[in-house]
């Protein structure tokens, strides 16, 4: 059992980095099929069962063999690592034609994650309609474990070059944002997908594409006076560039785009062009060794060091490299290929809490499921978002905001 997650989930109890997968399916769930079909993955996916236990050491990983918990009900909390979802660091609730999956974020990404939940929607749709699903582009629950699924890369990589990298500086920054108090509002935001996707193609557009140049306009529209650069923070998958294609671990780095107001009055198949090429290049695999590299090294100064206030300085330089203070971030893991279990989900939308402005885009029943979260009461963006996207033909519905309260997981 790979254990190089076990700093991370214990680093920060109070606030935790838990993601939060919301499906809806086309009839009501059936809760006892879906806990035997979570018990059923779950030995596919060994490294998810674990618990974590007090030693004269401080904390260490132990195979956890009791069952995944899937609760019957959204009304009780789920609380990663307490003793309600058996000491576990992944959880699931249903209610009515709704799936909830909590799963640590220390312990897998979206990519990761998404392999998982599609395991166990191909073993629940199986086994509630008795039918037998094309397992194209599906893990199955007897397929064998690939050498690298347990494996986080520490080592440095060859190749690297951050000479291209862009950096976040003097950035736009959203007003209501300044405030340190932790708040969630969640919106659903859906686009269909056959539109959404016509478009961007017929603007020199990917969906992501489209989507980052909106955002941008949309920000200038609302803040015209404005004179600094819009930085877009997004999650690219860095498994390839790092060697691990199968990795459960948390792969992904962020790469951050840049808007000049000067410039957002371009129309929007040139912004489509340039955007694009921004992510083509901020997304080459020598960057992405570069900031894993980078990450490596101070890691290691990190260790070496008992001094206090260089320890801060040398983590704040790691946050600057992986995350930094984009005006707003987004993720897309790309298109989930649900194959045959596409007439069986309506909507998916992952949720991970941000005190500024974070949206996880998915796709799912025919459109793209955007989960607008956001760490501020303001609604002015979302429905500027709408507006926009209406205004270039495209339908974009809004829906909430909804109660989003910061995940919780308890430590032995």
């Amino acid at each position: 059992m790979n254990k190089a997650d076990l700093s991370g989930i214990i680093s920060s109890p109070r606030k935790p980095n838990i993601m939060q997968f919301l499906f809806t399916l086309t009839d009501e769930i059936d809760q006892s099929v879906m806990d035997h079909a979570m018990q059923k993955t779950i030995k596919r996916y060994p490294y998810f069962a674990f618990r974590i236990v007090r030693t004269d050491a401080g904390f260490d990983k132990i195979e956890n063999p009791l069952p995944i918990v899937v609760k019957d009900s959204f009304s009780e909390e789920l609380v990663l690592g307490s003793a309600a979802v058996n000491y576990h660091w992944i959880a699931a609730a249903c209610e009515g034609r709704r799936l909830k999956l909590a799963v640590h974020h220390m312990i897998a990404d979206g990519r990761s994650a998404m392999r998982f939940y599609k395991t166990l929607l191909y073993c629940y749709i199986s086994e509630k309609y008795g039918v037998q699903l094309d397992p194209k582009g599906i893990i199955l629950p007897d397929s064998p474990i690939s050498p690298d699924e347990d494996v986080k890369i520490f080592n440095l990589l060859d190749g690297e070059d951050g000479t291209m990298r862009t950096t976040v500086e003097d950035p736009f920054v959203i007003p209501e944002t300044v405030d340190d108090e932790m708040k969630g509002y969640f919106y659903q935001v859906t686009i269909p997908e056959k539109e959404f996707l016509a478009s961007s193609k017929g603007s020199d557009n990917s969906p992501l594409t489209l989507l980052t140049v909106c955002m941008a306009k949309m920000f200038q529209s609302l803040c015209p006076e404005n004179e600094k650069d819009i930085y877009a923070g997004i999650a690219i998958d860095a498994r390839d560039a790092l060697n691990c294609p199968q990795s459960r671990f948390t792969n992904s780095y962020v790469i951050f785009i840049k808007h000049s107001p000067s410039k957002l009055g371009l129309d929007m198949d040139r912004l489509g062009t340039m955007t694009r090429g921004q992510i083509i290049m901020q997304s080459q695999e020598d960057i992405l060794r570069y900031v894993h590299n980078s990450v490596m090294r101070i890691s290691a100064q990190i260790r070496s060091t008992t001094d206090q206030a260089e320890r801060q300085r040398l983590m704040h330089s790691i946050y600057q490299l992986v995350a930094s203070d984009p005006t707003y971030s987004i993720s897309y893991v790309g298109n989930p290929e649900w194959g045959s279990l596409e007439p069986y989900i309506e909507e998916e939308y992952t949720l991970i809490m941000n005190k500024k402005l974070f949206l996880e885009v998915n796709a799912a029943g025919g459109k793209f499921c955007i989960a607008w979260i956001q760490g501020f009461e303001n609604d002015a963006y979302v429905k500027a978002l709408q507006s926009l996207l209406r205004e270039n033909g495209i339908e974009c519905e809004v829906s909430g905001p909804f109660p989003y309260d910061w995940p919780k997981c308890c430590l032995p």
